[in-house]
C-alpha cells in the first residue's frame, strides 16, 4: 500500500516538476530497494510531506484558474461589454487581482486607456412572427451592424432554387416587396453578396438570414451601423409565414470610453527585456437587457491564465531573468482594438519584447492544440514543438495561418515574435452564445499548457 501511494504521489509530482523527477526517480527507486522497513517508512512519510505541498501549490494556482473565470463569468459584468460599464468593472477586478498576486503596475497604475466607436443593443428587444414570440439568442441575434427596427411588416421569401439577380430587381421594385421583410438563406445571401448588397442600403426594412445553430453574436464590425435591420434566424424560421413584428432598440455610442490593464514583474537579470504574456478580458455584453453573454471560454479563460501566470512568476522563488508585461486587452471583439492600441503606443519599446504568448479560449477538451505564429515567431515554435514531443502535453501544436483573429496579430504587424494558443473541442460549437459559461468549460488541458509555458520561458 505504502508503495501504491508512494507511487502516485510521484505521479503528481512528476507532472509539476518533470524535470526534477526525470533526475532523481531512478536513484530514489534504487534507494528504497535497498532499505530496511523502517527506514523506508519515514523515507515514505517525508516524501509525501515534501510532495503535498508542492500538489497544495499547484492546487492553489489551479483554483485561482478557476475563480477568476468564475467571477469574470458572472452577471454583475455583463458580458464584459458596454452595459452599466461592464467592461469597466472587468477591468478593475483583474487589476486588483493583479495587485493581490503581486503583480505591480508598470507605470502609476494598471490602465492604458482608449476608446472607441461601438453600436450596442442594450434596450428593447422583441421578434414574433404571426404572433409567436421568438426568443433573443437562441430564436433570433442582431447582426452587430443592424439598425433598431420597429414596426410589424409582411414577409417576402427570396426564391434562391431560380434565381436572377435582374428579375429580382425586376421584382423588388414593386411596393409590396420593398416595403417587406425579406427572407433569405445566410449562405446563398454570402455567395451572392456582390449582388443582393444593394439592399444593405434599400428601403427593405429588414433582412432576416437564415442561419445554422446555436446562433452566434459578434461585435466585430459594429463602429458602424447600416439603414436597415439585419437579423440571424435559426432554421426553424418558418418557410410560410405571413408577417413579422419588430420592437428592437439600437445606440450607437460615438466613444466607449475603455481600458488595457498591464501588469509587471521585474526580471532579474535583464530588467529591459521582456516576455509580454496577453488575453483579451472584453467579450459581447448585452443583447437586450435580459440576454447577456457569459464569455467563460471566451476568454475569461485566457485572463485566468495571465494572473496565474502572474502569481508564479511575482513569487520571488520564481523571479524570472527577464521582465514580463501581463497585458488584459479591451476591445478585441470590436476589432482588436485593445492590442491594436498598445502597439501604436507602447508603454515598453516593441524592440525589447523577446515573444509575445498570446491566449484565447483555451478552457476546452481539445487533444491538440491550435496555435499560429508571426513570421518573427518560427523559433519559438520550434521550441515550443520540441517541449511538447517530450512531455506529450498536447497530441500536436496545430499551425494554422496568421490571421487577424486575436490580439497576437496586432503583434505580428509590428514583427514582434508571437504565437497564439487556442483550443477548438466541444466548446467551439457554443462560443458567442450564452452558452458559453462556467458550466460548460473544460479546465483539464490548463495545468499542461501552465507547464508548457514555463518550461517555454525556461529554455527559449
Amino acid at each position: 500500500m505504502a508503495e501504491l501511494c508512494f507511487k502516485a504521489l510521484l505521479f503528481i509530482f512528476f507532472n509539476k516538476h518533470y524535470k526534477l523527477v526525470n533526475i532523481y526517480k531512478f536513484s530514489i527507486a534504487v534507494y528504497l530497494r535497498k532499505q530496511k522497513t523502517t527506514i523506508m517508512k519515514k523515507f515514505y512519510f517525508s516524501i509525501s510531506l515534501i510532495l503535498f505541498t508542492a500538489v497544495s501549490l499547484f492546487s492553489q494556482d489551479s483554483d485561482l484558474y478557476k475563480e477568476v473565470i468564475s467571477e469574470l463569468n458572472s452577471k454583475k459584468y455583463y458580458g464584459r461589454g458596454y452595459y452599466k460599464n461592464g467592461d469597466g468593472k472587468a477591468a478593475s477586478y483583474i487589476a486588483k487581482t493583479f495587485r493581490e498576486v503581486g503583480a505591480e503596475a508598470y507605470n502609476e497604475n494598471y490602465f492604458q486607456e482608449f476608446a472607441f466607436p461601438v453600436n450596442v443593443f442594450q434596450g428593447k428587444m422583441k421578434m414574433s412572427i404571426d404572433g409567436m414570440e421568438l426568443l433573443p439568442a437562441k430564436d433570433f441575434v442582431l447582426r452587430e451592424f443592424s439598425s433598431g427596427i420597429k414596426g410589424e411588416y409582411d414577409l417576402y421569401y427570396l426564391d434562391t432554387t431560380n434565381f436572377d439577380i435582374e428579375l429580382f430587381k425586376k421584382e423588388y421594385e414593386k411596393e409590396e416587396v420593398k416595403n417587406s421583410a425579406i427572407v433569405i438563406d445566410f449562405s446563398f445571401f454570402h455567395q451572392h453578396g456582390k449582388e443582393l448588397g444593394f439592399l444593405y442600403k434599400s428601403q427593405t426594412p429588414a433582412i432576416i438570414l437564415k442561419w445554422s445553430e446555436p446562433l452566434k453574436f459578434y461585435k466585430a464590425y459594429s463602429s458602424f451601423i447600416v439603414p436597415i435591420g439585419i437579423v440571424w434566424v435559426s432554421p426553424n424560421f418558418p418557410d410560410n409565414a405571413k408577417s413579422v413584428k419588430f420592437n428592437i432598440e439600437n445606440n450607437m455610442i460615438d466613444e466607449h470610453k475603455t481600458k488595457n490593464v498591464v501588469a509587471f514583474v521585474e526580471g532579474s537579470h535583464a530588467a529591459d527585456s521582456f516576455y509580454v504574456f496577453t488575453a483579451h478580458y472584453d467579450h459581447l455584453g448585452m443583447m437586450g437587457k435580459k440576454v447577456y453573454f457569459p464569455g467563460a471560454n471566451d476568454n475569461a479563460s485566457g485572463v485566468a491564465m495571465l494572473v496565474s501566470l502572474a502569481e508564479h512568476y511575482a513569487n520571488p522563488e520564481n523571479q524570472p531573468k527577464y521582465s514580463m508585461l501581463f497585458v488584459a486587452v479591451a476591445g478585441e471583439e470590436t476589432g482588436l482594438l485593445g492590442s491594436k492600441h498598445f502597439v501604436e503606443n507602447p508603454i515598453i519599446p516593441l524592440n525589447n519584447i523577446k515573444y509575445v504568448l498570446n491566449f484565447d479560449m483555451i478552457a476546452d477538451n481539445s487533444e491538440d492544440i491550435y496555435v499560429e505564429i508571426s513570421d518573427e515567431g518560427q523559433k519559438g515554435l520550434d521550441l515550443l514543438n520540441e517541449i511538447n514531443s517530450v512531455n506529450s502535453f498536447f497530441t500536436e501544436l496545430e499551425q494554422g495561418e496568421l490571421a487577424g483573429n486575436s490580439d497576437h496579430f496586432s503583434f505580428a504587424e509590428k514583427d514582434v515574435p508571437a504565437v497564439f494558443f487556442m483550443m477548438k473541442g466541444d466548446g467551439w460549437a457554443i462560443y458567442h452564445t450564452p452558452q458559453d459559461n462556467f458550466q460548460s468549460i473544460d479546465l483539464n488541458n490548463y495545468p499542461k499548457l501552465f507547464k508548457l509555458v514555463q518550461e517555454f520561458i525556461i529554455n527559449y
